[in-house]
This record gives structure tokens, sequence and C-alpha cells, in this order.
């Protein structure tokens, strides 16, 4: 044990191990690196010096959770970090960097599950699709028509490369939270849009083309005039997502919400929770759960039969 090593550096190294050995992908390790950095500027503001190994201490981690605490954040949002950085500790104590595990000590933010408050109906999953097109952005519709018919993470969607195209049947090998990978079904219409997408539109983008191609490709201006193009990433379509809400008339509209509008879609037709869940790649049906709870508006409409019978009564 080294105490007095510094953990900016541990941190990198967690990071790489979690990436090379772990198959997490770069938007997760972007969040667990973006998550330690946050305890890291807790400890050198707590200790007026950059944190070392010896600060992993069950007083410096409860203080970073009462430093969230009293930020408002929600309960999930505190599991999560605290979750993180309780592996970080878990990975040191393997490589005997530190002697025990600090946060097993502490107590676990209460686990909520609320059902979604923002749920978007098939008309407005279409109206993307529509505007992407009354815009003639052909990269735009693909992305969209995935979001609306997978309900995938945009993480999931930003890694797609030219390997993953089945044919007629979908996607395959796609990488998923938790550097998981699933296979998932496309209708055989929109596989071959997207065939065609990387026959005329990626082609002619970046040239030659091989299995491991990023599908989906963005251009921002660079210096001296010269535009940039760079693979996609998952900020790049949260952004989308918000270009298209505001000319829509969603503004607020965001990437996940389409993963719950395709849940609730599905359910509806089919009544089938395990269904559901396959096709997000929940690993608990429990987590499925939430989209079958009734919400106000459904239970109003449970009782509208009452209505009739009421009204007679009262008049009467």
């Amino acid at each position: 044990m080294a105490p007095q090593q510094l953990l900016i550096d541990l941190v990198e190294q967690f990071c790489t191990y979690q990436r090379k050995q772990r198959g997490k992908t770069e938007g997760g390790v972007t969040t667990y690196r973006w998550t330690l950095d946050r305890f890291l500027a807790c400890i050198r503001k707590r200790e007026g010096r950059a944190a070392r190994v010896g600060d992993l201490t069950k007083d410096s981690v409860q203080a970073w959770m009462d430093h969230m605490a009293s930020t408002d954040l929600a309960l999930s949002t505190m599991r999560s970090r605290q979750s993180t950085l309780s592996s970080f500790c878990a990975w040191l104590v393997k490589r005997e960097s530190l002697l025990e595990n600090p946060v097993a000590k502490l107590d676990r933010p209460r686990y909520e599950r609320t059902p979604p408050t923002s749920v978007p109906g098939a008309e407005l999953m279409d109206a993307l699709i529509s505007a992407a097109k009354r815009r003639k952005r052909p990269r735009d519709i693909a992305i969209f028509l995935i979001l609306r018919y997978t309900g995938m993470r945009r993480e999931s969607v930003a890694w797609l490369r030219v390997r993953h195209l089945d044919g007629d049947w979908g996607l395959r090998g796609v990488y998923t939270k938790g550097g998981k990978t699933r296979d998932i079904p496309l209708p055989s219409a929109i596989m071959k849009f997207l065939q065609t997408y990387v026959e005329r539109v990626l082609a002619h983008e970046v040239g030659t083309i091989t299995g491991d191609t990023p599908l989906f490709w963005s251009r921002w201006p660079g210096r001296q005039g010269v535009r940039r193009v760079m693979p996609t990433q998952g900020k790049n379509i949260w952004r989308l997502c918000k270009t298209y809400g505001r000319l829509i008339g969603v503004p607020e509209l965001k990437p996940y919400d389409l993963r719950h509008g395709v849940a609730m879609e599905v359910l509806a037709q089919h009544h089938d929770l395990e269904e559901v869940r396959a096709l997000l790649g929940h690993t608990r049906i429990d987590t499925t759960q939430i989209y079958a709870t009734i919400r106000p508006a459904q239970l109003k409409r449970a009782v509208a039969f009452y209505e009739d019978k009421a009204a007679r009564m009262l008049s009467e």
C-alpha cells in the first residue's frame, strides 16, 4: 500500500482497465472518469492538495456524499456515483493499493424507481423522421430510424460500425451498457435504407469502407474554413434530438425519451413485459416493470365507464 500515491494517476489506470479488460464503452469510461474527477475535486477542496490513496477513508467518502446531498442531487444520481467510487476502491483493493473498500461501510442511497415523465407517442417519434426527411439529411434519418424502432441508448447508436449491419435481419453484436453485446432486430425496409446509406452517403463521406468504419459521422467548422469530420458521439445524438425537437415543437425532447416511447408502444401492442425487457436489453424484469405502472391519465381512462352511470344517478 502506498498512501502517498496520487489518485489522479490511478483513476486513469482504472479507466484503461475498464475499457481494455472489461470491455466498457468509451461513453461509459468517460462517465467513470468524470465521476471520479468530481470526488478528487472534493478531496482537493477539503485537504488543500491533490488527492492521495490515503484520502480514501469512510469520512472522506461520507463528506463527498454529504456535499452531493447539499446540492439536491437525485438519489439515483448519488447512488450511481457512489457505486462508481466503490468499483474504483474495490479495484485498488485487488491491486493491494488499498487495504479495504471504505464505501462498503456506508449506507447506499435508497433506490427509487419512478415512472418516466416524458413518453413520446408514435406520432411524435414519426415526426422526427419526417423532419429529417424534409431537411434531406440521410444520416439524421438513419439515426432516428434506429432510435425509433429499437429503443437503443444513444451511446450504442453512436458506436455502431458497418460490420453490425446484417442483411435484412437487423443489427448484430451491438455494444450496450455494461460492455455487453446484443443482437437487435430491425424492419427489413429500414435495413435496406441503412445499406443504401452506407453505399451512397457513407462511402462519399469517408472514402474506403471497412467493417470497422463508424456508421455515423459528424461535421463542424474548423480553423481556416476547413470542416472537421469525426465519428459521431453520444453527445452529438443528444444535440441532434434537441435540434429536431425544437423543429417539431418539443424542445425538451431527449434521446432517452424515445427509448421510453418504444417501450410503451411495444407494451401496448403485445401486453408482454418480457418482450419489452428483451428489446431494451434489461438484465432484470423488475427494471422493465416500471413501464407497466398505471399513470394518472391511464387511470382516468380506466374508470371512464363510470361517467354515464354517475350522470344518470344524479339526473334522477
